[in-house]
C-alpha cells in the first residue's frame, strides 16, 4: 500500500516539476562552469622551494619556460628545473634573498619580478633532537638568521616568526647538527611598491 502512495506522490510531484532537455543541459553546464571557476580560484602550491621574487604560483607556472637562465645566473647553484619550472633547493648554501637576486634580473619571461618581495616559501622545521632545546649554548640558527625570524622562547623551544622569515635557508646551513629541515610553506607575495 505504501508503494502505491510513493508512486502517486512522485507522479504528482513530476507533473508539477517538468524539466526540459534545455533546462537539464543548462543546469549541467552551469554546474560545470561553477566547478571550473572554483578550481581556478584555488591557489596552486608545489611542495618545493620557489626562486626568490617569484610571482604567484599559478602565474609563475604559466610564465616559467624552464629556459635555465636563472640556473646559470645563480652564483650559489641553488636553482634547478623540477616538473617544468624553476625550483629552489637549499642543501649546502643559503640563498642571499636580501642582496643577490641575480636570478630575477636574468628572467626574461616575468616569472621572477623585482616588484615582488623576496621569499622562497621555505620554512624551517626543527627536529626534536635540536641541541638548543636543552643546551642554551647552541643558538647557531638564531644567530645566522639575518631577518631575526628565529628565536628561542621561554621554554628554550626554537620558534620562528612566519611574517619575518624569507626562506633564505641560513638557519639550515648554520646548523651543522642537521636538526633543521626546510619545508614548503606559503610565500609572501607582497608588492614592494606597497611597502
Amino acid at each position: 500500500m505504501s508503494e502505491q502512495k510513493d508512486q502517486d506522490y512522485y507522479r504528482a510531484w513530476m507533473s508539477h516539476h517538468i524539466v526540459s532537455r534545455r533546462g537539464l543541459f543548462r543546469g549541467l553546464l552551469c554546474a560545470g562552469k561553477r566547478a571550473q571557476q572554483q578550481v581556478e580560484l584555488e591557489s596552486v602550491r608545489r611542495a618545493i622551494g620557489r626562486p626568490p621574487q617569484a610571482v604567484a604560483e599559478r602565474l609563475f607556472l604559466a610564465l616559467c619556460t624552464a629556459c635555465g637562465d636563472c640556473i646559470t645566473a645563480c652564483p650559489y647553484g641553488l636553482i634547478e628545473i623540477k616538473d617544468g619550472a624553476a625550483a629552489l633547493q637549499i642543501d649546502f648554501s643559503a640563498c642571499d634573498t636580501a642582496k643577490c637576486n641575480d636570478c630575477t634580473t636574468s628572467c626574461k619571461t616575468g616569472a621572477l619580478s623585482p616588484l615582488i618581495l623576496s621569499d622562497t616559501a621555505l620554512r624551517p622545521l626543527f627536529a626534536k633532537g635540536c641541541i638548543g632545546r636543552g643546551n642554551h649554548d647552541c643558538r647557531l640558527c638564531e644567530r645566522a638568521c639575518s631577518s631575526h625570524a628565529i628565536y628561542f622562547d621561554d621554554y628554550a623551544q626554537p620558534t620562528f616568526a612566519e611574517s619575518l622569515c624569507d626562506g633564505c635557508g641560513q638557519c639550515k646551513t648554520a646548523c651543522y647538527h642537521g636538526h633543521i629541515s626546510l619545508v614548503a610553506g606559503s610565500p609572501k607575495l607582497a608588492n614592494l611598491s606597497e611597502r
